[in-house]
């Protein structure tokens, strides 16, 4: 019937037509559009769509996909239980002692699991007797994207010990394998419970009591501090006596610890370094069950459970590219998308214990707007993200004011130009927060 088809078509047009024209006469149906000020639109070349490429900077509602022949639906995401998360995916049943127990990372009840998480912890279980157990994995995204956060989450659920490494632009190998340190006034590195704890002067002079108690665990009310000087020489003359003239120790890194023992080991930015072949040198222990020699001579083999995680962001200044041979060496890559603003809420929420949602929900929405608009105008050199909103949360919740909280945190954070803080001031933060 050509008239009922006509008066559907017609219907479902008008019904889209308000929900994108008038979005706020809709309520939560409205469709919100917003185009850049510039009034260029980026165009969608055939290219790019036939390739799979192209990725939308937004979605406005919905869940983005190209659509392509023989394209399968995908799953729907189902949301995981913290609690039933924690240790579902041990690699094996080990024993660990209470310090190896302290490192196993606990869920926050409000932290929502991400799927790749779950993959991770999922492909690194059930591959753990075949010949080549996916144990190296690399998570990229935009800053506050949960990186981190992902990586303690992969040991919670594999019921690991996590660790974790930051590189520099100046690392060299053996900040990664570790360094022969001296033993200093008898203090020995390698093993830091083993070492005698020092007062300082100012402490000794203030309250030699109490500096003696912590440094002997026995409490003397009467003690001068020159019978605590005195008691500090002979400590240090009766551990030189046991060192047997060994003056230099060698210091594990947290990496070789991990390595060694079969913890999850995150290796944060190693991007930023500026010799590339400093990690192409540690690629014996990327492949698994293998092992690298110290220059002590010692050999140091890769636990089977241990777990690599590269965390990184390729559009950090002073970024750049990763060497293929480490990629070739990634079991899994998955790229951190920027948390909507749903998680972004509870997330801030959680860590900072507010419980003024709407407000909280308002600076999220502006948190999201924000990095469109530095997308859009060419803001580079700043920040704007999932940190940032936790800082102006926080500081809204001393101030009780978002607008004022908001010049210290996110404009702060933003950019170091005043011409781009205030076009975010008065595009993004002002229409929402100024009071009449």
């Amino acid at each position: 019937d050509i008239d009922t088809a006509c008066k559907a078509a017609f219907t479902i047009c008008d019904n889209v037509y308000r929900r994108v024209c008038n979005p706020e006469d809709c309520g939560v149906f409205g469709v919100k559009i917003e185009y850049p000020s510039s009034g260029n639109v980026r165009g969608l070349t055939a290219l790019a769509v036939s390739k799979g490429t192209y990725s939308a900077s937004e979605v406005i509602m919905g869940e983005y996909k190209i659509v392509k022949p023989g394209m399968k639906a995908k799953k729907s995401s189902v949301k995981v239980n913290a609690k039933d998360f924690a240790g579902q995916y041990k690699l094996s049943e080990r024993y660990f002692t209470q310090k190896e127990s302290a490192l196993i990372p606990e869920i926050p009840s409000w932290y929502v699991i991400p799927e790749q998480v779950v993959t991770i912890c999922d492909f690194a279980k059930r591959t753990t007797n075949s010949q080549l157990p996916m144990r190296n994995f690399m998570l990229r995204g935009a800053a506050g994207s949960g990186k981190t956060e992902g990586a303690k989450a992969i040991a919670a659920g594999l019921g690991l010990p996590y660790m974790f490494l930051t590189c520099s632009a100046d690392d060299e190998k053996f900040d990664f394998i570790g360094q022969i340190l001296p033993n200093i006034e008898g203090i020995d590195f390698a093993d830091p419970q083993d070492s005698v704890y020092i007062p300082s002067n100012e402490e000794i002079d203030e309250d030699p009591a109490g500096a003696y108690y912590n440094m002997t665990g026995d409490f003397n009310d009467s003690i001068t501090p020159d019978e605590v000087r005195d008691a500090i020489a002979k400590m240090i003359d009766e551990k030189n006596k046991k060192r047997e003239e060994k003056d230099f120790r060698y210091v594990y890194t947290p990496l070789i610890e991990a390595i060694k023992n079969g913890y999850v080991i995150e290796i944060q930015e190693p991007t930023v370094i500026a010799k590339q072949g400093v990690l192409v040198g540690l690629n014996s222990l990327l492949d698994n069950c293998k092992a690298i020699k110290l220059i002590t001579g010692e050999v140091i083999e890769r636990h089977p459970d241990t777990v690599i995680i590269l965390t990184t962001n390729t559009d950090y200044n002073g970024c750049r590219e990763m060497n293929q041979s480490i990629i070739s060496r990634m079991n899994l890559i998955f790229d951190m998308d920027t948390p909507d603003v749903r998680t972004m809420t509870e997330r801030a929420m959680g860590i900072t214990g507010c419980k003024d949602k709407p407000v909280v929900k308002k600076m999220a929405e502006t948190i999201e707007k924000i990095a469109k608009e530095c997308r859009e105008s060419m803001i580079s050199d700043g920040s704007c993200g999932m940190r940032e909103l936790i800082s102006w949360v926080q500081s809204f919740m001393l101030c009780e004011d978002a607008l004022e909280a908001a010049e210290y945190t996110v404009l702060s954070s933003v950019s170091a130009d005043s011409e781009n803080r205030e076009l975010i001031r008065s595009t993004c933060i002002a229409p929402v927060f100024e009071t009449a």
